[in-house]
């Protein structure tokens, strides 16, 4: 990043952060700004630890196995048609003919 910096804002570099701006017979034009900012971000870069974090996870492979629940499955037999065997007696008290005296 220094070097686009140093691009990007060379004539500012030049005129007020230049360390040989009055001396122009050395044509320093901001080099050394430039390589002091470059061997800033190298310390900078090699004191940077970068934390690497692994966790290894066990997972058995009997948790996805679904074997075990076709032997249930073909054991239900299924009831094709349906049975009422239930009778309501109290269907019979509310419709019947009428009772003549």
């Amino acid at each position: 990043m220094p070097v686009y910096n140093y691009v990007v804002n060379y004539d500012y570099i030049v005129e007020n952060l230049c360390e040989n701006r009055d001396k122009p017979e050395l044509s320093c034009n901001g080099k050394c700004f430039l390589a002091k900012e470059l061997s800033n971000t190298e310390k900078q870069s090699t004191q940077t630890f970068v934390k690497v974090i692994s966790l290894d996870i066990f997972v058995p492979n009997d948790i996805f196995s679904f074997d075990g629940g076709t032997e249930y499955i073909d054991s239900v037999q299924y009831i094709t048609e349906y049975i009422n065997l239930y009778h309501s007696r109290y269907i019979f008290t509310i419709f019947h003919p009428p009772l003549f005296s």
